[in-house]
């Protein structure tokens, strides 16, 4: 039966009526049923009377800090309105994130020192450094100058409680009438950096958003809690920025550095959270902490978490100290700051990313307590600082006045950095020594001194370059010198008796993070240590910068930019996606006299016959963008038959590189953003972002370079029968870490390389592979036995003298009980293959940051480009240490699977802590390998290459095998579906 519009009317009219009568609309959800103990109503400041012409945060937001997180423009909203209202503040932006937020601080202080902030920070420069001043007296500028504080909140986009305790800090200090406040704000400076990731941060709310239900949630499990990948922890490419403060990649961090550098500040908080079912930490750490930390650190948090406990304790709130936080790695916020002359202080919250967490006693811990934790630390630790402060300027000035002594502990050590023609790494480098604040000068001319090189050798009267950089250790900032640049910081020997223990008992480390990360090894530019000061023959650096562009481009056959410079393979690139057709050096090579290094780019005008354009005005172009140099030659012949021509086999068409990047999935974030980062800003070349789960199902005929990053787990059946076809048609795979370690394994079908305990069963093959590669090097020829005419009895091999070796069960036995050893991140020497392509713009050796237990096996027909561990003669090591050689050691005995080479020695670590058992393990394990599968061929790297950014030396090796694989390595016979 059809029914009349006005009975559907009036039916509609009255189940409306009947649902408004419920408190239900018609097409409304029904009220969530209530949850107990999610209200928290407790006051931040109770009893506390604010200025009335100052806007509360709830006028502002519209609900009460607290009440859910606040987004970037909310944060930003209420700090200008305070800005404009009070005559306490100054709003200061000191940086734009990637996606284009600003990232502020707030001055908050009387009015009367707002308007001296000039001649706070002249005041607070003087006392930084005693050879300033003119002689002013330090009493004088300790009575008359108010200490700094600098309250840093939620690094981490996805632990958002101190972004929100951070507004109601603000309002309180900007607003509060009461006498504690005014007296605080007469004495001390309070600098707010409420937000320090933007991007993390806003990308986690939307996820948040994203899973918002009409009720409260509060099971920390669910996706309201946790988020998705990539999560919000990061910024915009996925980095961790409290990894970064001495490393400098980032917009963030470099703003921020520039902007700790003017206030000098004598406390640094920095405010994190933790797993959502703990409680709450803060400093001291426990050991290890870095030895060039000033020990009057250990004093100061001491004393402010006592007084940071006693807030606790007046609401019964609980707490603990150390446990599993260390300080050893000197790039995290607080330590950072610590180096810098602040207490750094460390707050982790119990996570909650909204209404609450129901933990295992029963109780609800809401976000809004969580967010009153951090309000009570920081005025807690504000009102240590205020009581102090005279005494720790004082001796912030005697740490200075040591640290500039003649005759204190940084007096005598100069750290220098040889110019090798990798300028951009040089001025990547230099750029960062500035950044942080050093004094940096150059050798106008040669000069002699001795030391140490990165490999602990002793250098005794060498002779270093004019051009040569270096950084005095006795200057204001000695102490982040020493722990940036010193080679190898030791652990105390308490300590490492606990960590191996640990490791013995349980399986796990003690150790939070890396354990190296010496900056010229990061960016492996040829450092020394040396036992002298300043050369009379130096110069102050202030900022390097490149003009690039072509030159002689007249008459020119060619031109070429060299490569030992990583710039040249961003040249490269970005000629390729402008149409050039380009080719790069197999072997070093000399035109029209000027030396060239392999890997060197060469932009013939023969082979650009067909470019629609001036060929010269694009390579200027494109070189005075990178800041690097394109020499016109005029003859492609080099001199004698052994120098390569331009014509021949070893200058090699590339093919322009179509570059995806796999994610989501088991990928690695941190892996997954750090490729992305090197190919977008080192290299500036398009890639393309595909699903790892949807492999099976994406057309990769319109690429020919993949990467896939580190990764838990194996890639499914049907990916890898994608990818195994994709590679036999002329693909490059380029697998990073955990994905290489995925791909080492018979069952994968893409590569033949084998993990260590797969293979104990057939060590010899392995081991006579690593002989073959040694003996390509070093091997001599005896005349008369080659040109003899009978048949020699007897014969020399390089295994003869091995010991035999132990049973496969044993072999087993020895492998589990070294793997539990394995590295939280050494720097070790990878030694390299000087004819691979992939190993173009290195030096004899490459710094490689080590971490976990994956050794990977390579034999013949995979090339194994660098190996770990670096062979020099025996009676040369030793003489360089001033040692004897060992006659009763065997002629050839094992490092670990492998027979040292007769008459040779290995060295292999190089800073960090790396066990004898993990050095015995890794040892000639190959960390980069390239293997011809089909007219493709894969990649692996065992880590991951651009650590954090800043490990340009293994970096290389990635953008090699990006940029120059189609052409270098791989066949190319896939086809796009549409060029571009």
């Amino acid at each position: 039966m059809k029914l009349s519009v006005s009975v559907v009317v009036c039916f509609a009219l009255f189940a409306g009526n009947l649902f408004a009568q419920q408190g239900l609309g018609p097409m409304e959800a029904p009220p969530a049923t209530p949850v107990e103990s999610l209200a928290y109503d407790a006051a931040f400041f109770p009893g506390a009377v604010y200025d009335e012409d100052i806007s509360t945060p709830e006028e502002l937001l519209g609900y009460r800090v607290g009440d859910r997180a606040a987004t970037h423009a909310e944060i930003e909203a209420c700090m200008q309105a305070w800005d404009a209202a009070s005559d306490r503040t100054k709003l200061v932006e000191y940086a734009r994130s990637y996606e284009d937020r600003p990232l502020y601080y707030m001055v908050v202080s009387s009015a009367a020192n707002l308007r001296r902030l000039d001649e706070i920070k002249e005041n607070l420069g003087d006392m930084a450094d005693p050879r300033r001043g003119g002689g002013r007296g330090a009493g004088r500028l300790v009575n008359s100058t108010p200490a700094v504080a600098w309250l840093a909140y939620s690094i981490h986009g996805d632990e958002t409680s101190g972004a929100d305790a951070a507004l109601a800090v603000t309002y309180h200090l900007a607003a509060a009438q009461d006498d504690e406040v005014v007296r605080m704000l007469d004495e001390l400076v309070v600098i707010i950096d409420p937000m320090m990731n933007p991007d993390g941060r806003d990308r986690f709310l939307k996820q948040v958003r994203e899973h918002r239900s009409v009720g409260p949630n509060v099971d920390d499990q669910s996706l309201l809690h946790t988020g998705y990948w990539p999560w919000g922890r990061t910024n915009h490419y996925l980095f961790d920025l409290n990894r970064d403060w001495i490393l400098g990649v980032h917009p963030e961090t470099r703003g921020r550095i520039a902007a700790v550098n003017e206030w000098r500040p004598l406390l640094f908080v920095d405010s994190h959270e933790m797993g959502s079912q703990d409680t709450y930490l803060f400093s001291p750490s426990r050991e290890p902490v870095n030895p060039n930390l000033p020990k009057r650190r250990l004093h100061w948090w001491d004393v402010f978490s006592k007084d940071q406990a006693a807030a606790f304790d007046a609401h019964g709130w609980r707490y603990y100290t150390g446990e599993w936080n260390e300080e050893w790695y000197p790039g995290y916020s607080s330590s950072w700051a610590g180096f810098r002359g602040a207490v750094g202080i460390l707050y982790e919250q119990a996570g909650i990313a909204e209404d609450g967490v129901r933990r295992p006693e029963g109780t609800i811990l809401t976000y809004r307590e969580s967010v009153h934790h951090q309000v009570e630390s920081s005025m807690a630790n504000l009102g240590t600082l205020l009581e102090h402060h005279e005494e720790m300027l004082r001796e912030f000035i005697d740490e200075r006045r040591e640290a500039v002594s003649s005759d204190g502990p940084f007096a005598g050590k100069v750290y220098a950095v040889v110019p090798n023609g990798n300028e951009s790494r040089m001025d990547r480098f230099v750029h960062l020594m500035l950044l942080e604040g050093f004094e940096v000068h150059q050798a106008t001319r040669s000069f002699r001194g001795s030391g140490v090189d990165r490999l602990g050798r002793k250098v005794e009267d060498h002779e270093f370059s004019a051009k040569t950089v270096l950084i005095s250790a006795r200057q204001p900032e000695a102490a982040l010198i020493a722990a940036m640049l010193e080679f190898d910081p030791r652990m105390r020997a308490s300590f490492l008796e606990k960590e191996r223990r640990e490791i013995l008992r349980t399986g796990n480390s003690k150790l939070y993070d890396t354990t190296a990360w010496n900056l010229t090894m990061m960016h492996d530019v040829d450092g020394y240590m040396l036992d002298m000061e300043l050369p009379g023959e130096a110069e102050l650096v202030q900022e390097r910068g490149r003009i690039g562009g072509a030159e002689n481009a007249l008459n020119s056959v060619a031109f070429v930019i060299g490569g030992m410079d990583d710039r040249s393979v961003s040249a490269a690139a970005r000629l390729m996606e402008r149409g050039v057709e380009v080719r790069v050096s197999k072997k070093k090579f000399n035109f029209d006299g000027q030396e060239y290094a392999r890997g060197s780019i060469v932009v013939a005008h023969d082979d650009n016959r067909l470019f629609k354009g001036d060929l010269g005005e694009v390579v200027d172009e494109v070189c005075a963008e990178l800041g690097v140099k394109a020499v016109g030659v005029a003859s492609g012949l080099g001199p004698g038959v052994e120098v390569p021509d331009l014509g021949g086999e070893h200058f090699v068409l590339l093919e322009r590189p179509r570059i995806a990047i796999a994610g989501r999935g088991q990928t690695s974030s941190y892996s997954f953003g750090a490729a992305w980062h090197a190919l977008d800003h080192r290299v500036g070349v398009r890639t393309s972002q595909i699903n790892i789960e949807s492999l099976s199902r994406t057309d990769l005929r319109r690429y020919n370079v993949l990467v896939v990053p580190s990764m838990f787990g194996s890639l499914e059946d049907s990916a890898r029968e994608e990818l195994a076809t994709w590679v036999e048609q002329g693909g490059t795979l380029v697998a990073l870490g955990g994905a290489a370690t995925a791909l080492a394994n018979e069952e994968s079908g893409l590569s033949a390389v084998r993990r260590l305990r797969d293979v104990l069963e057939s060590l010899d093959e392995y081991e006579i592979a690593v002989l073959r590669e040694v003996a390509g090097r070093v091997a001599e020829v005896d005349e008369e036995s080659v040109w003899g005419q009978g048949v020699p009895e007897e014969l020399e091999h390089p295994w003869a003298e091995a010991p035999e070796r132990e049973s496969l069960e044993e072999l087993k036995r020895r492998d589990a009980w070294r793997l539990l050893f394995s590295p939280q991140g050494a720097f070790v020497a990878g030694r390299v293959d000087d004819r691979s392509w992939l190993t173009a713009g290195l030096g004899e050796y490459v710094p490689v940051l080590y971490a976990g237990g994956t050794a990977l096996m390579a034999k013949t027909p995979v090339e194994a480009p660098v190996r770990l561990g670096v062979f020099e003669p025996a009676d040369e090591e030793a003489a360089a240490n001033d040692e004897g050689v060992d006659d009763e050691k065997p002629a050839s005995a094992r490092a670990g699977w492998a027979i040292t080479p007769a008459g040779m020695t290995m060295r292999l670590r190089m800073s960090g802590l790396l066990w004898p058992e993990a050095a015995q393990r890794l040892a000639n394990a190959a960390y980069i390998t390239r293997e011809r599968r089909g007219a493709g061929q894969v990649i692996l790297i065992a880590g991951d290459p651009v650590f954090r950014g800043s490990t340009l030396g293994t970096g290389r090796l990635f953008l090699n095998a990006v940029i120059y694989g189609p052409g270098m390595g791989a066949q190319e016979t896939i086809s796009p579906v549409k060029r571009e």
